[in-house]
């Protein structure tokens, strides 16, 4: 059974015919080691770090001195790109993982609707009381993965501010919370109206999605305790490693968001009842 559900959410080029999943990753992840060989970014932020700890160790608040010190952040220019490029990076990896899940929903529904066509009159009677939805137009589908990344972007922060004070809450909130970006790609809702659907819809699958997520986040943390064993051995291996691997993570996630919300929405849990897919 365990490894049923973690082949079902690690198995991430298993949609469609596979190649548009794999160019998806392939882009991605030259992205984003590329970022660690911009030969204008400096990773080097040893003055950044003494700088912290010469702020924090200040016992008696002196104006003259504590001014001088906020006057002079020794960020360089280099470190300066390095972040730059590392948020660019983050973004690429959210656009990436919506691209994902809207290309597993849009292939789950074309197959349904294909199998409409199956001569097996159980398959042709299963298929239409299970499908309510058609595939997402392209067209609608870009400016929907658009407007997405840009409301990401805008609450990125104050979001990320709320969760780091309320971490344990937010684990708990995440299974019903995170299938909200694919009820909006999906085509069902709109982008306001996708929070209570998803919501709803998750209340019966709490547990489920739980312990789907807990997966992904067990295999995040021995990524990220055993990868950067890697850099004392060679910083090129680490850089492309890392930056493959945590492409794979991202887009197990968005896996798992996409596979859940398709669970839920077309095999509502009733009594005892419950799906085998995640």
């Amino acid at each position: 059974m365990f490894l049923s559900v973690a082949k079902s959410i690690f198995d991430i080029d298993n949609v469609g015919k596979r190649w548009g999943v794999r160019i998806l990753y392939l882009i991605t992840v030259v992205l984003n080691a590329a970022i660690h060989f911009n030969p204008w970014a400096d990773t080097d932020f040893t003055p950044l770090q003494n700088w912290v700890m010469t702020v924090y160790d200040m016992n008696d608040y002196d104006p003259e001195r504590y001014n001088a010190l906020m006057s002079n952040i020794p960020l360089s220019t280099g470190n300066l790109i390095y972040l730059f490029s590392a948020v660019i990076g983050i973004i690429i990896l959210l656009a990436s993982a919506y691209i994902y899940a809207a290309i597993f929903v849009r292939n789950f529904r074309k197959e349904k609707l294909a199998s409409i066509k199956d001569p097996d009159p159980d398959v042709v009677n299963y298929a239409v009381s299970h499908i309510p939805d058609k595939p997402i137009k392209i067209s609608t589908l870009i400016g929907r993965i658009v407007l997405l990344l840009l409301v990401s972007i805008v609450i990125a922060v104050p979001l990320l501010s709320i969760t780091m004070y309320f971490l344990f809450l937010a684990l708990i909130g995440l299974p019903f919370v995170f299938t909200i970006p694919v009820a909006y790609l999906s085509g069902d809702k709109g982008l306001f109206a996708s929070i209570p659907y998803a919501v709803k819809i998750s209340r019966k699958y709490y547990f489920i999605n739980m312990r789907s997520i807990a997966l992904v986040l067990f295999a995040a943390i021995i990524v990220d305790f055993t990868v950067p064993l890697l850099a004392n051995i060679s910083l090129t291996a680490f850089y492309i490693v890392d930056a493959a691997v945590t492409t794979w993570l991202w887009l197990s996630f968005a896996r798992l968001a996409a596979l859940a919300y398709c669970t839920m929405k077309d095999f509502p849990i009733k009594g005892n009842n419950r799906p085998f897919a995640i």
